[in-house]
Formats: structure tokens, C-alpha cells, sequence
């Protein structure tokens, strides 16, 4: 038995199985870690963990520990996803959300790098801080923005890979779509990531919501000699698709305008489908539906797509578990929807959340199929190069030891003069005081209290200006990101996540 852990340094494999359940397992498959893909190992942290490995054109690392829950065949031919079986077409189940007015009321929702909060800044004119790692947007954030006499409210919401139950950023994200119900959603997708973002886009559609994809970073693509029909792609999708390069601002205009099309029920292309889970899935499906669409129900099921529900359900939603208890007829639903769980996953021999997983993916294969041409010559990066640098085994390790000197002796060192220039400033205003006051307790307060107090707080200024000059810097540069996969493995030991050495 081979595993991830076992492929050295270039070396590639197809995937065969992911050990483990639960949360761990889903979480995976969502990367893009699903039977049949081609994974490679592109380089060791210099402490030999985690691992940075490519799949699906992304880039991810990976603990060793997590590696050796994934089987691979050793070999670079991949194999084929299950058949999604297509789209199941329908009416819009969520068309009673939109009130139409000038005003609307547009969420940001995609993967974390994906250039979401780049749009937001560019759309909104605020100067949102952007990070090259995920986490950085951990709420909404909300601007104003016109065009063509609309009034856009948009919300950048949390960069996620997926919206289930597992982490904050996801429960805030789908339960503000759910409580909020914004008249658009934009899908922000990496153009040169396609397979990977367009998995959030398929939990959209399940949704049930009004989407618009912008189509982000769309130069990269086409620098790679990639070709794709986007507007093919859209109708497979039943949702307009726009390039854009947002941190050039192109495209921008033309998203907000097919925004007020779609908004106003405009736009042709648009028109509501159903992922095909297959037959036997999609009786499941249709036996809760049946269930939750009953009109006691009605309260619930106009704020939740029963479709949506019923799929939650049956990949055992623990969140969703206990809000069906809205439902008048809870028990049986729940009920229901273990005895078809039960059912699939004897029929499948897999969680029937993994099952899911793999026939999104395989619905996303089979429209890029369709719709993308991929330049078969693959270009090396500047990223790439300078990683070989920065990453490497023997150089990784000296190279962050030399940035945090060079940080830190910057700081002190040259922070050290407007240091001393403050403190005999304020040295020479007391003594000034001191002179011109007459002793008392205003005198005391002035000098003791104010000069003394506020003057030992500012004369550490410039050395905090300096450092988060750099810590700018690294984070701007994509050195933070590297720096986090150099020291995972010495912080994983004290309990700790690499990110954590930015705080120590």
C-alpha cells in the first residue's frame, strides 16, 4: 500500500482512497483531493513537514501525518471522474426573495485568493487589507457603489473553499445567504483554478440562489494559452460568466451590468438547474423533498431550498439536523434521511458525503471538458523559481532566519535614531515645563503624568511603524504564506499553527 506520504520530491501518483470520516474526509475531497485525480509532490518543507503538493493546478500543503490517510497508485495517468449525469432543470424555488427596486444588494462569495476582496476594493473604492493567506477576511465587510442609476449595497463575505458546517467563516457565510438573502450572489472564481472554484459554485446552485460568476483573473488564463467559452460554460451552468481582472478593474463594469440583467430577469442564459446526483441519489432526494415541501412546512422551506435540505441532510449536516426541527414533521424527516443515508452509502461502500463530492467534481470535469482548451506546454513560473529558493530544504530555513534579522535589526537599529530623537525631545519639553512651571500637582501632572506617560509610549512608534512595514512586505510579497509552510511542522509541536509564529 502506497500513500501520499511514501511519493518523494517530483514525484506523482493517482489517488486511489482517503482514509479516515467525518470531517477530516469531506474536507479533502472539497480541496480537490478525490479518487482518480493526479496529485504531485513539488517540495518537503526544510523540516521535512508538511508537504506541498499540486493537484487540479493548486498548490496545497499537507501535513505528513494527513498524507498517509490518502492511497495512491504510483503514475501521472488520471482517471475518470463517476458521471454527474448532467443538470436537472427547474423553476427558480427562491424567485419569491427578490423584491425589485434600484437598490440591490450583492454578496462577494468564492475561494480565499481568488481576488474577492481585490473586486470589493475596486467596486467600493475602500482599501480593504488583502493577505495571501486564508483567514485574513474573517467577517462582512460593506460598501456603496452606482451604476447606471442602481445604488449596489456589496458584501465581502469570508473567503471560503466550501460552504458546510466546519468552520466559522462557512456557517457565517451560508447563513447570511440564508438570513440576509442578498438579490445576487457573485461566485468571484480563479480563472486559473477552474476545476478547483468552481466546487463552491456547485453548492450555489444546489442553493438555490441567483448567481453571477466573475470569471477573476481572467489575463492569467489567457497568458497560459488556455482557451475557454465562457458563455458555454455559463449555459451549462444556468449562470452568466464574466472576465474580469479586478486588480486592473477590467471587467467590472460589465459584471454590475449583467448584475442588473440578471436582477431584473433579463438575461436568457439564466435559468435554474439541479446537479444529476444519479437515480439512486436523486430518489433519495426526492423522498425527503416530498417531506419537507409539505405547506406546514412553508415557513421554513421558503427560506431554505428543499432540495438544498434534503442533500445537507443526507451528507449528515449536523447543523441542519437540528434546525429541522422547525419542520412539523422533524422526526420523520430525520428518520428518513438515515435510512437513505444507510442505504447509500452500503450501495456506494463510501460516506455518501464523498459521494457527493466526487459526482460535483465530476459535473465540473465534464463542462470544462466541453468548454476549456488547456495549452498543453506548461510554463515555469517566477513563482515557481523563486520558491525553489525560498522553500527549499537546505536554504528554506537560513533564508526566514535572515529575514526575521533582517526585520528585527532593521527595526531596532534604524528605529533606534527617531527613538532618540523623541526621547530628547521630550526630555528638553520637561525640563522646559519644569522650569517655567511652578511646583504643585499641575506641574507634577503635566510633567510625571503626560510628558512622562504618553512620551514612553511613543518613543517605541517608529520601531512598530518599521515592523509592520515588513510584516506588509512579507504578506504583499507571498513570503508570509512561505514562511507559514517553513515553520508548520516546529509550531505544529507546541499545538500550535504555523501562521501562529507571525504573533510569537
Amino acid at each position: 500500500m502506497t500513500t501520499l506520504y511514501d511519493l518523494v520530491e517530483g514525484e506523482e501518483g493517482i489517488i486511489l482512497k482517503i482514509k479516515g470520516r467525518g470531517q477530516f474526509r469531506q474536507r479533502l475531497s472539497e480541496m480537490g483531493f478525490v479518487i482518480g485525480k493526479k496529485v504531485s509532490v513539488i517540495k518537503k518543507a526544510p523540516l521535512r513537514d508538511p508537504v506541498e503538493y499540486r493537484i487540479m493546478g493548486y498548490h496545497i500543503s499537507l501535513r505528513n501525518s494527513e498524507a498517509q490517510l490518502i492511497e495512491v497508485e504510483r503514475g501521472n495517468k488520471s482517471k475518470e471522474f463517476p458521471s454527474s449525469n448532467g443538470v436537472l432543470v427547474s423553476e427558480d424555488e427562491n424567485g419569491s426573495w427578490i423584491e425589485k427596486s434600484k437598490n440591490i444588494q450583492v454578496a462577494l462569495v468564492g475561494n480565499p485568493n481568488s481576488g474577492k476582496t481585490t473586486l470589493f476594493n475596486y467596486a467600493s473604492g475602500s482599501k480593504e487589507r488583502v493577505g495571501n493567506y486564508p483567514g485574513v477576511t474573517v467577517e462582512s465587510k460593506e460598501s456603496n457603489y452606482r451604476q447606471s442609476g442602481y445604488d449596489f449595497s456589496i458584501i465581502d463575505l469570508p473567503g471560503t473553499y466550501s460552504i458546510k458546517s466546519y468552520s466559522p467563516e462557512e456557517l457565517f457565510i451560508r447563513n447570511y445567504i440564508f438570513d440576509n438573502k442578498p438579490d445576487i450572489v457573485v461566485n468571484i472564481v480563479d480563472a486559473s483554478n477552474l476545476e478547483r472554484n468552481l466546487y463552491l459554485t456547485t453548492q450555489l446552485i444546489d442553493m438555490g440562489v441567483q448567481i453571477v460568476i466573475a470569471l477573476n483573473m481572467y489575463d492569467e488564463l489567457k497568458r497560459r494559452g488556455d482557451i475557454l467559452d465562457h458563455i458555454a460554460l455559463g449555459r451549462l451552468l444556468g449562470v452568466p460568466v464574466i472576465p474580469t481582472v479586478s486588480s486592473k478593474g477590467k471587467g467590472i463594469r460589465e459584471l454590475f451590468e449583467k448584475i442588473i440583467e440578471v436582477y431584473e430577469s433579463r438575461d436568457p442564459l439564466v435559468r435554474h438547474i439541479h446537479i444529476n446526483y444519479g437515480t439512486e441519489i436523486e430518489n433519495s432526494i426526492s423522498a425527503l423533498q416530498s417531506k419537507i415541501k409539505i405547506e406546514e412546512n412553508r415557513v421554513f422551506t421558503n427560506i431554505i431550498s428543499a432540495r438544498y435540505l434534503a442533500i445537507e441532510l443526507l451528507e449528515n449536516d449536523k447543523e441542519y439536523s437540528e434546525n429541522i426541527s422547525r419542520c412539523v414533521n422533524s422526526s420523520e424527516i430525520i428518520e428518513i434521511a438515515k435510512k437513505e443515508s444507510r442505504r447509500l452509502e452500503k450501495l456506494y461502500s463510501d460516506p455518501i458525503e464523498t459521494v457527493i463530492t466526487d459526482l460535483r467534481y465530476g459535473f465540473i470535469s465534464g463542462a470544462l471538458k466541453e468548454t476549456l482548451k488547456v495549452n498543453k506546454i506548461e510554463r515555469v513560473r517566477k513563482s515557481k523559481l523563486i520558491d525553489n529558493y525560498l522553500t527549499n530544504r537546505y536554504l528554506g530555513i537560513p533564508i526566514f532566519v535572515f529575514f526575521m534579522w533582517l526585520t528585527f535589526f532593521t527595526t531596532f537599529k534604524l528605529g533606534g535614531y527617531p527613538k532618540y530623537w523623541i526621547e530628547s525631545g521630550i526630555a528638553k519639553l520637561s525640563s522646559l515645563t519644569s522650569t517655567i512651571l511652578p511646583d504643585g500637582l499641575f506641574k507634577d501632572f503635566l510633567i510625571d503624568g503626560i510628558l512622562g506617560g504618553v512620551g514612553g509610549v511613543i518613543v517605541f512608534l517608529p520601531n512598530i511603524i518599521i515592523l509592520f512595514l515588513f510584516i506588509s512586505f512579507m504578506e504583499d510579497t507571498g513570503y508570509m504564506a512561505r514562511a507559514v509552510f517553513i515553520m508548520d511542522k516546529l509550531m505544529h509541536k507546541m499545538g500550535l499553527h504555523g501562521r501562529s509564529f507571525i504573533p510569537m
